[in-house]
């Protein structure tokens, strides 16, 4: 499935919404359009080209029409064609093909609650595909009602309402089949690694809970998370020893052990390797709480 990823912050911005019907014979003008153009078609079927690609937007799909390239219809509505557009603006838009980048599930490094800058994110929807008319309809109906009475409040409820728009058509590309197995096994050794820090690694136990050779499962995982498995609990331990020394005055050999380290000695080592000081000096530095 070819996909459109966006990248977030900054969100993807809503200019309009339409809703109408196509008569018999009506043919899509020739244009460059400033805006992303996402057409969804309820009955009867657009024939759109876009920079030489030919497509048929039938009942039950749709299409975006990216903002620069030139379209135009190569042939006439054959009958009533009902249709919703949606004009959206958006300054990082890239066109893949699925599973060629890192997918929306890829895990970011563990956040702390004293973040002060945005994590980043990924927005991933279809270029042209099926969907789920009766799931989009009353959405897309609730912001065609606001469009046309527009306040500043209003307008920003309308922005919330294409949010969850795209996180709609973005489930479709999660749930499909061109979604790999290797993508569905690398979250599968993220979350089994995570869920046991505290114990000691156990790679003859991770290919016999998870049914995959371990070899497999590290590959599956480097892709997923960039990371070997090794490396990727380490990660996780860090981070979360992090935050236990940021927010509890537990002693440090206690958080060691709750973070899966229980010689205090290489704990300190390693903590120090991956963050450059000591874990008495992370928490000097950050912890959030002030003794009496």
């Amino acid at each position: 499935m070819r996909t459109l990823e966006l990248n977030v912050p900054p969100f993807p911005r809503i200019a309009a919404i339409g809703h109408g019907v196509w008569r018999k014979g009506m043919i899509h003008a020739q244009r460059v359009f400033g805006a992303h153009d996402l057409i969804i078609c309820c009955s009867g079927a657009l024939f759109i080209e876009e920079e030489g690609e030919r497509y048929e937007v039938g009942p039950g799909k749709m299409l975006v029409l990216e903002e620069g390239l030139r379209h135009k219809g190569f042939r006439a509505t054959e009958e009533d064609t009902e249709v919703y557009w949606v004009h959206y603006r958006h300054d990082s838009v890239s066109e893949t093909e699925s599973g060629e980048s890192g997918a929306p599930g890829q895990p970011l490094l563990p956040r702390s609650s004293q973040e002060t800058q945005p994590s980043p994110g990924k927005v991933v929807i279809p270029k042209f595909a099926d969907i789920e008319l009766a799931e989009l309809r009353p959405l897309l109906d609730g912001m065609l009602s606001l469009y046309e009475t527009l306040t500043l409040a209003r307008s920003y409820e309308l922005q919330v309402e294409f949010c969850r728009l795209l996180l709609l058509l973005q489930r479709k590309v999660n749930g499909s089949a061109a979604r790999s197995r290797a993508d569905r096994l690398g979250e599968l050794a993220a979350a089994y690694i995570a869920e046991r820090l505290e114990s000691p690694f156990d790679a003859a136990a991770m290919e016999r809970d998870l049914h995959y050779h371990f070899d497999y499962l590290s590959r599956c995982l480097k892709q997923h998370a960039g990371l070997s498995p090794l490396a990727y609990r380490h990660r996780l331990q860090i981070e979360r020893a992090k935050r236990l020394l940021a927010h509890s005055d537990e002693p440090l050999a206690r958080i060691g052990e709750r973070c899966g380290f229980p010689d205090p000695s290489y704990f300190a080592r390693l903590f120090k390797r991956e963050t450059s000081l000591t874990p008495g000096e992370y928490r000097r530095r950050h912890n959030v709480f002030q003794s009496e």
